[in-house]
């Protein structure tokens, strides 16, 4: 007995020791103050789901809930330190007041309430401290529309020489949301103004969607969404070409006035490679068929095609050509019909012999001309293919119209067809 309490003493004696025991006393104490009831600290518990639901007679009416979905509410909570520790945002409900009357489309303003979520129930919550403490949403129905993007991107170029051209990687955007937010939308552009760019260089950036009323004027619609995030417009800085505008003609007799054309020259922009193939500096944009052209001043509007990377610049879409037929006459002749086929293959019966042709031309040619001097032969090129032996085929055939050589300044008006009856040996 008189050795162990040798050892006890001698035990107590270290002051080392005394100093570990002494740690483990304080940190007991700590422990047992730290988990009582009266000692209670504050914690903000943050990034707590806000919920807020439509009645059911809303939703039967086709109503929609924006400005919900993201709400995030934080609350200050009291408690013990062990127990605020182990508290989240998944154990506090937030929840909105009055979400029963949201019945009709309109901005509604609801308060909002915390309470416990969990089966955690040492602590309290501090109602005053919840932020925010109402929460603003809309109530609407459903509406989708599609749109084409439009290019409002301007390019400031100091050289005259070049041309800013601005493509887009998107024409079409489908925009949803509320239904009178979408209506306030007169369009859905990309907006924005570039500097700094030289000739023959490329750029690519990324622009964002902007809303616009009927005024142009920007709108604000944070409900409203879009089924694509950005554009991306590519910007190529091209060359500059003045070209002249021509037609071709078609069915033409050997000699015939001049063709006009409105504008006569255009701008265009494009690359250097492309403008360099354009030859003589020309643009064919059409061709007058002559067959389709009277006596008289004749016109005809034509779109203006330009080779692929090629745009025009100085505003024109189309041009038209202008021809003045109306020193020439006029005449109707009777042309024998005939016909090409093998005779020892097929037998052919047409419903009139002869074909009413209208000539135009010089007067002395028009005066002179005769039946003899105009051919109309059938072409039955591909309409007899699978016709069966001994078998007549009713056939509508286009004639081929030609006029001797005398008559060369003269042109044959309209296209004409003839009636046959064909069968094969």
């Amino acid at each position: 007995m008189k050795n162990n309490r040798s050892v006890f003493s001698r035990f107590f004696s270290h002051d080392i020791t005394l100093l570990v025991l002494a740690f483990l006393l304080a940190f007991v104490a700590w422990f047992v103050i730290s988990m009582s009831e009266e000692s209670e600290e504050n914690k903000t518990i943050t990034d707590i789901p806000v919920t807020i639901e439509l009645p059911d007679t809303a939703i039967e009416d086709g109503l929609h809930l924006y400005g919900a979905d993201d709400l995030k509410a934080s609350v200050e909570v009291k408690g013990n330190r062990v127990m605020l520790g182990t508290l989240t945002a998944s154990d506090i409900q937030v929840t909105a007041n009055q979400s029963s009357s949201m019945v009709s489309v309109g901005t509604y303003t609801l308060s909002l309430t915390a309470k416990q979520n969990s089966l955690k129930t040492n602590y309290t919550i501090v109602k005053e401290k919840l932020s925010p403490s109402t929460a603003t949403v809309y109530v609407d129905k459903e509406k989708e529309e599609e749109f084409t993007i439009d290019n409002q991107i301007t390019v400031q170029l100091d050289d005259s020489t070049h041309y800013a051209s601005v493509a887009l990687s998107k024409s079409k955007v489908i925009v949803s949301g509320p239904e009178n937010h979408v209506n306030q939308i007169a369009s859905v552009a990309v907006v924005d103004n570039i500097t700094g760019l030289s000739g023959d260089s490329q750029k690519t950036i990324n622009e964002d969607l902007v809303f616009l009323d009927d005024d142009g004027e920007k709108l604000y619609l944070p409900y409203v969404k879009t089924d694509i995030g950005t554009v991306e417009a590519t910007i190529s800085v091209l060359p500059v070409a003045e070209v002249s505008l021509r037609v071709d003609v078609a069915n033409a007799p050997s000699n015939y006035p001049n063709i006009t054309i409105d504008p006569p020259t255009v701008k265009i922009a494009g690359p250097q490679d492309a403008l360099d193939n354009i030859k003589d500096n020309k643009v064919t944009i059409g061709s007058l068929d002559f067959t389709k052209l009277k006596n008289e001043g004749n016109k005809q509007k034509f779109d203006i095609t330009l080779p692929s990377g090629c745009k025009v610049i100085s505003g024109e879409t189309s041009a038209t050509a202008y021809i003045d037929l109306n020193s020439y006459y006029s005449t109707t002749v009777a042309a024998k019909v005939t016909t090409k086929l093998d005779s020892s293959k097929y037998t052919v019966e047409f419903a009139s012999n002869n074909a009413e042709i209208v000539i135009n031309g010089p007067e002395d040619l028009i005066n002179a001309i005769s039946s003899s001097d105009v051919t109309a032969i059938a072409d039955f090129t591909g309409l007899l293919d699978g016709a069966d032996k001994d078998s007549a085929v009713s056939i509508s055939a286009p004639l081929k119209i030609s006029l001797g050589s005398d008559y060369s300044d003269c042109w044959v008006y309209g296209t004409y067809t003839v009636n046959a009856n064909v069968t094969k040996k």
